[in-house]
């Protein structure tokens, strides 16, 4: 079974379109995935939507489009269907699987994503703010079983759950260096969590 991670494209509270990765709900691949998405930001609100209905759901499609991600023709069809448009001149990418991403807008769809994701970053397009949940909670208990193992927890201090755009490159900074030094086992004082990254 692989990590499966969740990407979602939020407007203040409604969800517009998410995407399902098979092999990608690992810290360092989510994060990169992201910044991608935040690097791009901009340039794809730029995209020509004049005659679109719906722009805020294209925009979210385009958002996930750059992590790889595709629709089937189903999924495709229903985007058009929303959007009110047919125009040659729009191109959407098609899916090639559920380990390159599957971008689904169709309610029954998005919720299907959530059932089966085990990491879930969410990206809030109105007020650009990122939740980045792709690590392990765990609890003190297991916590001080690690510590027995030999396993030690390093403090950091980071509001995973409320990360402006221009701070994803920090968060990407500090998950880079962790993983080059090995050292996924953290106390978040932020919230008095205890994580692990998945590598």
């Amino acid at each position: 079974m692989g990590q499966r991670l969740n990407i979602e494209i939020m407007k203040s509270e409604t969800l517009l379109a998410n995407s399902y990765y098979h092999w990608a709900g690992y810290t360092s691949c989510a994060i990169n995935m992201i910044v991608n998405i935040i690097k791009n930001f901009d340039y794809i609100k730029r995209y020509k939507m004049e005659n679109v209905k719906d722009k805020d759901t294209l925009f979210a499609v385009k958002l996930l489009e750059e992590t790889g991600a595709g629709m089937t023709d189903i999924e495709e069809k229903e985007l058009f269907k929303k959007i009110g448009l047919i125009d040659e001149n729009v191109k959407i990418n098609q899916c090639k699987g559920r380990s390159e991403g599957i971008i689904n807008i169709t309610e029954n769809e998005m919720q299907d994503n959530r059932y089966w994701e085990e990491g879930r970053v969410t990206i809030d397009i109105e007020n650009k703010k990122i939740k980045f949940e792709v690590f392990h909670n765990i609890e003190k208990d297991e916590k001080d079983e690690y510590e027995e193992d030999g396993y030690r927890f390093e403090e950091i201090n980071i509001d995973f759950n409320n990360i402006d755009f221009e701070n994803v490159f920090d968060i990407k900074a500090f998950i880079d260096k962790a993983c080059y030094k090995e050292q996924y086992y953290f106390k978040n004082n932020f919230n008095n969590e205890y994580i692990v990254l998945i590598e």
